[in-house]
């Protein structure tokens, strides 16, 4: 874990219980990773939080009395997209872990297996610095490309003409060291950045249908 810890990672820990905190900072710190951290326990404090610290993950506790895991998933991506957020808990059936992915979450980890939380937290880190050579404007292409918009409707979205959208586009895969389509599409699903938008009637593809734009 020596390469992941030369630099902090901020971490937010969405748990009420402080001991399961305790736990979390101890096994990461063992694994000689260096982080700052911050707790939170109910929405309005995840928000508060997320806005002041800006974390590079988020761990959240399965169901809190306050705060539940999809709660968690809809705050961040709200106030911080691309923000990956990581659900611990104790053993649950195969699906409801399954339904944490399908909800957004980066990774389930099980309380049986925490020596696993080390790895999956510098993964999850590391799968996002590319976005950090990608400006702005890129980024809102990325996210509508990946949401199944095609070059004019990503123009008419932007406000932009064509041929500056295909510049973008080209420009953010070749930063982001991708060739295909496909695998811009399923990158930005990867980092929480698709779907962003419900595109008008008109508008509504699949991704899969957008390869070829």
């Amino acid at each position: 874990m020596n390469e992941g810890s030369e630099k902090e990672i901020r971490i937010l820990i969405a748990d009420s219980n402080e001991s399961d905190v305790s736990k979390v900072v101890t096994l990461l710190r063992d694994a000689q990773m260096s982080i700052a951290v911050e707790t939170a326990q109910s929405e309005e404090g995840l928000a508060n939080t997320l806005r002041a610290f800006k974390p590079d993950v988020v761990l959240s506790e399965y169901a809190l009395p306050l705060l539940d895991y999809r709660t968690t998933l809809k705050v961040v991506q709200s106030i911080r997209p691309g923000t990956p957020v990581i659900i611990i808990s104790g053993p649950l059936r195969e699906e409801d872990t399954g339904s944490c992915v399908r909800a957004g979450a980066e990774s389930f980890i099980s309380k049986l297996n925490m020596v696993m939380l080390p790895a999956a937290i510098i993964g999850a880190v590391a799968a996002r610095e590319p976005l950090l050579k990608l400006t702005s404007r890129q980024i809102q292409v990325m996210r509508l490309v990946a949401s199944g918009y095609r070059t004019h409707e990503v123009a008419r979205e932007l406000k932009l003409s064509a041929k500056t959208v295909e510049s973008h586009r080209h420009q953010l895969m070749r930063k982001l060291g991708l060739e295909r389509t496909a695998c811009l599409i399923r990158y930005a699903i990867r980092v929480g950045f698709a779907p962003v938008l419900t595109p008008s009637p008109v508008l509504n593809r699949t991704a899969s249908a957008n390869g070829g734009s």
